[in-house]
């Protein structure tokens, strides 16, 4: 008798955000909707720090990757948002994202922890150098280039403790479209 796939689930490892960050976000995104047409935008239970996009994995190397995770030995460190941009041309920008800055040095190098951790379970980093954001809209949906003066309203003096990172499942075609399925604690300093 032939046993049965595991179902495929699609993960990624991320910082999640405090809610005083969120909600400053939430609020920048509202006041700036119109003026900046982007066809789809985040949720704000979605906004997050990518550390490492692991794609479709069968559900059953779940247990291996959450060892793999709980294995990171690394201190808390603080970060701020800065600004927004977008990557992609400004006729047709493909992301409209929030800067953050602060402690950049341990965010790249818990990066490169988790990709070490997950490298030996077969997942393969992006080719593409780390580019820490937080995703708030995908897709220009306007005419012409984008009007970025809406950028000049942002401002942040928040700062936040970076104490934990979480392994994300993607539920598609739902909002919010994230869910929570492990926490990873970092060490206080």
């Amino acid at each position: 008798m032939r046993k049965p796939q595991s179902k495929n689930i699609r993960l990624f490892i991320a910082l999640p955000l405090p809610v005083p960050i969120k909600d400053q976000l939430k609020l920048w995104a509202q006041q700036n909707k119109e003026s900046l047409p982007f066809r789809k935008w985040a949720h704000p239970d979605d906004y997050h720090i990518t550390l490492q996009f692991l794609g479709e994995m069968p559900a059953d190397k779940l247990e291996a990757l959450n060892i793999a995770l709980a294995d990171i030995h690394y201190p808390t460190f603080e970060l701020h948002l800065t600004d927004v941009g977008t990557f992609g041309p400004s006729a047709a920008p493909r992301v409209l994202w929030a800067a953050v800055d602060g402690d950049l040095v341990h965010l790249t190098a818990l990066h490169g922890e988790v990709v070490k951790k997950t490298s030996p379970l077969g997942f393969v980093p992006e080719e593409h150098p780390y580019k820490p954001h937080i995703t708030l809209a995908r897709t220009f949906a306007g005419e012409g280039s984008l009007d970025v003066t809406a950028f000049s309203s942002f401002h942040s003096s928040q700062r936040w403790l970076v104490d934990h990172f979480v392994l994300m499942r993607t539920h598609l075609n739902t909002s919010p479209m994230y869910e929570v399925i492990g926490k990873y604690p970092l060490q206080p300093r």
